[in-house]
């Protein structure tokens, strides 16, 4: 690959970052209500995440961390 087409590629990719990293960008995550279960015990790793944010779940349910991972649970409507 040429010089020239190798700093075309990276000012690409740079311009990508720089769109993605806008405030814009967050606006469309989306958080649901409630509170995610609480965990209290420690553990020794963390498994392999089936959701990220409340987005990747099915209506209803929030990304949380429980059982040593984050999954999609149905969340607590308050904290009592």
């Amino acid at each position: 690959m040429r010089q020239s087409s190798l700093s075309i590629l990276t000012g690409i990719f740079l311009l990508l970052c720089l769109h993605l990293a806008q405030p814009g960008w967050r606006a469309l995550d989306v958080v649901r209500p409630g509170y995610c279960p609480e965990f209290p015990l420690r553990c020794p790793s963390t498994m392999i995440p089936l959701c990220r944010r409340d987005r990747n779940c099915k209506k209803g349910y929030k990304c949380c961390f429980y059982n040593c991972r984050y999954q999609c649970l149905v969340p607590w409507q308050s904290l009592d």
